[in-house]
């Protein structure tokens, strides 16, 4: 996750002081990761031009986690099911390939994002920038911003080729982005799917070893917090060293989230269950994703 960011941000920052750039029009959309496709229940990739029917199709766009800010996140257009640090799909996520939900037709297609957030060396200008100006402009820089950016630019790209049923998902950093920009767009994205969301790093890290990066943590939940409404499914365990069910438990104020804390399920490090088989069977087993599918659509 991010730990290399050096811009202090004092404690009495307010969301009011960040100058969050609205557009969706990213300028380094250009250099977005060419591994980005649709995969089927196995994770094999196939073109777009199989989908006849974008009218009738549910579109789940899955988002992965991501590595330090100034590195690029590892994608791989062959990345299996269940290889989530590679960005494979989450298997519970998989097996929805082609299931229908009210006549809708599901289809995964998997995004990566392909951009760094700020270089270590060019960090100091922003705390410069801060300190003359006492804001930051240009946070859109944060990986994280980016990569909202870059997905709700592909949402708006599948909307306007036919898709009319969009949800995002994702595990990790890919989650807290749904989560976020659903938030955001309640009107382009339907619904969001979060497993395991973080973004800051570490708790250990975001609350303690590098404040920096909780302060952008609260800045992020300000802007969820301020939203009138969120649709989403979020899974969190007790044992994820990133974030926990009581960390994330401002979640619980929105009426439209189904907050599911699975810590009995143990079969891997909290983080990375979503990738075993255990809390695929949980899933499937209190069909949690079909049902929040069917409330929406």
């Amino acid at each position: 996750m991010k730990r290399f960011l050096v811009i202090l941000i004092p404690l009495f920052l307010s969301i009011s002081q960040i100058s969050f750039a609205g557009s969706l029009d990213y300028k380094g959309l250009e250099k977005i990761s060419k591994n980005n496709t649709f995969m089927d229940g196995e994770g094999l990739p196939y073109p777009d031009d199989k989908i006849t029917d974008k009218k009738n199709t549910l579109l789940i766009i899955f988002n992965h986690g991501s590595s330090a800010d100034a590195k690029r996140d590892h994608c791989s257009k062959k990345a299996k099911v269940g290889k989530i640090g590679s960005g494979g799909l989450v298997p519970a996520i998989a097996s929805l390939h082609n299931k229908k939900i009210n006549n809708l037709e599901i289809k995964i297609y998997r995004l990566c994002s392909g951009v760094v957030g700020f270089p270590v060396a060019t960090s100091v200008k922003y705390y410069d920038q801060f300190k003359a100006k006492g804001k930051i402009e240009l946070v859109d820089e944060f990986k994280q911003m980016r990569r909202q950016n870059i997905i709700i630019n592909k949402v708006e790209e599948f909307k306007n080729s036919g898709f009319e049923n969009i949800v995002l998902a994702g595990w990790s950093a890919g989650g807290w982005a749904s989560l976020n920009l659903q938030s955001r767009f309640p009107d382009k994205v339907k619904g969001a799917i979060a497993f395991n969301p973080a973004f800051a790093g570490p708790k250990r890290e975001w609350s303690k070893q590098y404040p920096q990066w909780g302060e952008f943590r609260k800045l992020q939940i300000n802007i969820i917090k301020s939203a009138n409404s969120l649709k989403g499914i979020l899974f969190s365990h007790a044992k994820d060293n990133f974030e926990t069910p009581e960390t994330l438990a401002f979640f619980k104020e929105f009426d439209g989230l189904t907050f599911i804390d699975y810590s009995e399920v143990d079969c891997d490090k909290g983080h990375w269950m979503p990738r075993k088989k255990c809390f695929t069977d949980y899933v499937e087993k209190n069909n949690y994703l079909v049902t929040f599918l069917e409330n929406i659509f």
